[in-house]
């Protein structure tokens, strides 16, 4: 077996390197909705905090169409508690409500332990799909 240590992979051309049958994250968000903050992305424009346990993220630069693939992992309400419920992605809190995503923009729920909506403090989400 052998071992490759590198610091830097570029391309032969002195580029950045293409990935061949792969995909790699175009949007990442680390935000919390608490303060609200956001507190390291990729490729995030703003977050609208629309309501208790409810924002809207603004993508940068586009997806091509409306059928990238979302992750979300959303957790930590207060000290002391149990862990919160978590979050939802395409979902309105007051209405209850299918809000489907943009090339450019999605909708996150939070629900907290003991209630419905709830603003959490650790809230990630990511999307992997072609940009327009």
């Amino acid at each position: 077996m052998s071992t490759i240590k590198v610091d830097t992979v570029q391309s032969s051309g002195g580029g950045a390197v293409t990935l061949t049958n792969q995909e790699a994250f175009k949007h990442l968000l680390h935000f919390n909705h608490q303060t609200p903050a956001i507190i390291k992305s990729t490729n995030t424009s703003s977050v609208a905090d629309d309501a208790t346990g409810e924002y809207t993220v603004t993508i940068t630069s586009a997806f091509s169409d409306i059928n990238h693939i979302f992750t979300i992992s959303c957790n930590f309400d207060v000290n002391g508690q149990p862990d919160a419920a978590g979050g939802q992605l395409h979902s309105d809190n007051t209405t209850g409500n299918d809000v489907p995503p943009t090339t450019s923009t999605y909708k996150v729920r939070t629900d907290g332990h003991a209630s419905a909506s709830k603003d959490l403090k650790y809230d990630y989400t990511g999307a992997i799909g072609d940009l327009a």
